[in-house]
């Protein structure tokens, strides 16, 4: 129940399209004392910028609370035109890769651009470039095409556990449909169970009947995302060994030029700051209003931010 709230932040009033919160909370002391830790990468755009003279940029986004705003309705998460162009133009320039807790097919539907790479599941459904020492290095990665019939590696380490994912997302399904307002959302290599609408009064009873089930599937566990969470394989995989494979299938794992720069809004994005922080490979950049740890160098306050950041990269 702890990590329930922690990971769901009270937030105050949004006033605007992209929900984020009213320019008074810029007063916010605790705020402001939190971006001296994590400094805005809009007001540290130039040192950035500094940094990236004479290497290759790669840039992996999030997509929930960072292209898209967050809302009650799940499948209601749309990203504007102008959100959309801007990821466009900037995969125009740098190699660029949305990896999302959505299944692949769904975060492709969302952001409908052929230019990007694309990694649902929390990075355990990859649709990468193609290249030969990727797809003979590795048993679960498949030759494949996308939807304009491009050649593409198809990356999925956990393709094993889709028939208990289907089960348990079954199983969950029948067993939350009483309670008024939760969600239960299939991402084809983990199921999310939002719980964003549910009266708090019911939090516990959901966590409890997501621990229930999970007693037979040992081979499962759950993280906790922002109202929501998530039912996920027991392997050694996660948003920090995506941006590692897909690096690495771009041609652009251990090169001292490359750096990349990663933009998210959830715990389960931590793995991959923490990747590019310890391996001295770029910078997280922290998608918050609220004050929180994070394995981040910098932040943005909300999408809006983001936007006006990607735009920068370009200019």
């Amino acid at each position: 129940m702890d990590a329930m709230k922690s990971s769901s932040p009270t937030h105050k009033k949004k006033t605007n399209a992209f929900n984020t919160e009213p320019a008074s909370t810029d007063t916010d002391v605790s705020y402001l004392t939190w971006l001296l830790k994590y400094p805005s990468a809009l007001k540290s755009f130039e040192q950035i910028m500094d940094y990236a003279k004479g290497k290759r940029i790669a840039l992996f986004l999030d997509y929930d609370g960072t292209l898209s705003p967050i809302v009650d309705n799940p499948d209601r998460a749309f990203m504007s035109d102008s959100m959309r162009a801007a990821v466009r133009n900037v995969a125009k320039v740098f190699p660029t890769a949305i990896i999302s807790g959505r299944s692949l097919d769904k975060v492709y539907n969302f952001v409908g651009l052929t230019e990007l790479y694309y990694a649902g599941s929390h990075g355990m459904d990859i649709m990468g470039p193609v290249r030969h020492s990727i797809s003979d290095g590795h048993q679960d990665c498949i030759r494949s095409t996308d939807k304009q019939g491009k050649e593409v590696n198809l990356f999925q380490p956990a393709s094993e556990f889709l028939p208990t994912i289907h089960e348990v997302f079954r199983s969950l399904v029948r067993c939350t449909q009483e309670i008024k307002g939760a969600e239960v959302e299939n991402n084809k290599f983990c199921v999310s169970v939002h719980y964003r609408n549910v009266d708090e009064k019911h939090w516990k009873t959901i966590a409890q009947l997501v621990d229930d089930i999970l007693k037979d599937y040992p081979r499962l566990r759950v993280t906790h995302g922002r109202k929501v969470l998530e039912v996920r394989p027991v392997i050694d995989w996660d948003k920090g060994k995506a941006v590692e494979f897909l690096l690495e299938s771009l041609g652009l794992s251990n090169s001292d030029d490359v750096l990349s720069i990663y933009v998210g809004d959830d715990r389960t994005d931590e793995d991959a700051f923490k990747v590019l922080r310890d391996g001295k490979r770029g910078y997280g950049i922290l998608v918050s209003s609220v004050p929180k740890e994070s394995n981040a160098f910098y932040s943005l306050r909300d999408p809006s931010e983001v936007m006006e950041f990607l735009k920068s990269l370009v200019m």
